[in-house]
């Protein structure tokens, strides 16, 4: 599968998705973050050109892609379980994430 179609995959999957819990599991798994805050500072750094997916290699793309799958058609209880289960884990970190992920999404 060709990169854009890919990045657009992901797009449709999570963003697109009508269940906030889907992408708040999806925005909050410790991978995702990890890749995703990798992405924004290079984007950052290469003056906020296009996107910050579009600074992804193949592998982060491919890691992006399958969770989004994941995530995407998970059922919704359970995805709702994983959030609160990382937000009630008490590691900073992870509850961090689930911020970030709730400032975009109600920012």
């Amino acid at each position: 599968m060709k990169r854009e179609k890919i990045k657009s995959e992901i797009l449709e999957l999570i963003d697109d998705n009508y269940s906030n819990w889907r992408k708040a599991a999806f925005y909050s798994d410790p991978e995702v973050v990890e890749v995703l805050d990798r992405l924004q500072r290079v984007w950052e750094e290469e003056g906020m050109k296009g996107y910050p997916i579009d600074y992804a290699s193949d592998e982060e793309l491919a890691l992006l892609y399958d969770k989004a799958r994941t995530y995407a058609y998970m059922p919704e209880d359970r995805a709702r379980s994983i959030v609160f289960g990382r937000q009630g884990g008490g590691e900073e970190e992870q509850g961090s994430s689930l911020r970030r992920f709730l400032r975009r999404l109600l920012g």
